[in-house]
């Protein structure tokens, strides 16, 4: 028992040594003039479409064929807005389950 308590302190100083080592003789990191950079502001940009009703207008913001949000803009009213709150790109309802959050809409307060 004793031996193996005196040769703790030399494991962990060999193995610092190995990871000293590895850290020093790592990869080298590409500069950013060498990276291909694949993602376009085409990419990134939000698809918006418009779907017209008789009393209200709907506006479907999507990215990569996501929707993230949702504008509601009624004849008469403020427009409000329903966001995907777990990224899934669909607007759950979940009404009257227990268990599950409950989508509520959203308005504007302030805007510039």
């Amino acid at each position: 028992m004793r031996q193996l308590r005196s040769c703790r302190p030399y494991a962990i100083g060999l193995l610092g040594g190995c990871v000293a080592t590895l850290a020093t003789t790592a990869w080298p990191q590409p500069s950013l003039s060498e990276l291909d950079l694949r993602v376009t502001e085409a990419d990134i940009a939000p698809q918006v479409r418009v779907r017209d009703y008789q009393n209200r207008t709907v506006e479907e913001f999507s990215v990569n064929n996501n929707v993230y949000m949702v504008r509601i803009t009624p004849a008469a009213g403020a427009p409000y807005y329903l966001v995907d709150t777990d990224g899934s790109g669909d607007m759950e309802w979940n009404r009257g389950r227990p268990g599950f959050d409950l989508q509520v809409p959203q308005w504007a307060l302030l805007s510039w």
